[in-house]
């Protein structure tokens, strides 16, 4: 599954850059956004796994030593967890447009709903061209593929608690390192791999937590 999600990915980067090229004329210039759905609860609820996790990995020191080696900062990724915001593609925030969510012009300004459809990929970072490079936002979609995977058999089942927290951390190393999946993959920084060696967070049930660690 793991080997599909990251062969899905290396397209993600090719096609939101030829969907959202026309980002690039519009330079710095800030867009006015109408009044759009909020992405509260999906950010809360992304955000607390995410920060429940990384937890667990501060926590257990052979975890701790494997992302040291690997030179990942544990309190850098707290800190881009707290920035990001996430989206649900299939909810009624699938309905924002690029521009409202990034701030920057697009033609065509397509919806999340769309975006998620055409790139094929259980999650994403939201990107544009700007000067001839790409930038990646602190601005992540989440699809279909986030809440349920399919079997091999072809039956849909809920995405479980592992897999969620480790595609949610993909997409954060993708922002913490600002390099595309062919980068992670040379470097085996496989979040399953790195979340191998790592036991579930205690509070795994999705607990509330303190709610001041989720604040912007």
């Amino acid at each position: 599954m793991w080997k599909s999600h990251q062969m899905k990915m290396h397209a993600v980067r090719i096609a939101l850059m030829s969907i959202l090229w026309m980002s690039a004329l519009g330079g710095r210039t800030l867009v006015r956004i109408p009044q759009q759905p909020s992405a509260a609860g999906t950010t809360q609820m992304a955000r607390q796994l995410l920060l429940e996790r990384i937890d667990a990995i501060a926590e257990n020191s052979q975890c701790r030593n494997e992302f040291a080696r690997e030179e990942i900062d544990l309190e850098t990724l707290r800190s881009i967890v707290r920035q990001t915001r996430f989206y649900d593609a299939a909810g009624i925030e699938g309905d924002l447009r690029f521009s409202a969510v990034v701030g920057k012009p697009a033609s065509p300004d397509q919806t999340l709903r769309t975006l998620a459809l055409q790139v094929d990929a259980d999650a994403f970072v939201l990107g544009y061209v700007d000067g001839g490079r790409y930038i990646r936002t602190h601005r992540v979609v989440l699809g279909l593929g986030y809440f349920e995977q399919r079997e091999p058999q072809g039956a849909l089942r809920p995405s479980t608690l592992e897999e969620k927290q480790a595609l949610l951390l993909h997409e954060i190393l993708h922002i913490a390192l600002g390099k595309g999946d062919d980068y992670l993959d040379k470097r085996e920084l496989c979040p399953l791999r790195l979340l191998s060696f790592c036991p579930r967070p205690l509070n795994a049930r999705g607990s509330a937590g303190d709610p001041s660690r989720l604040a912007e």
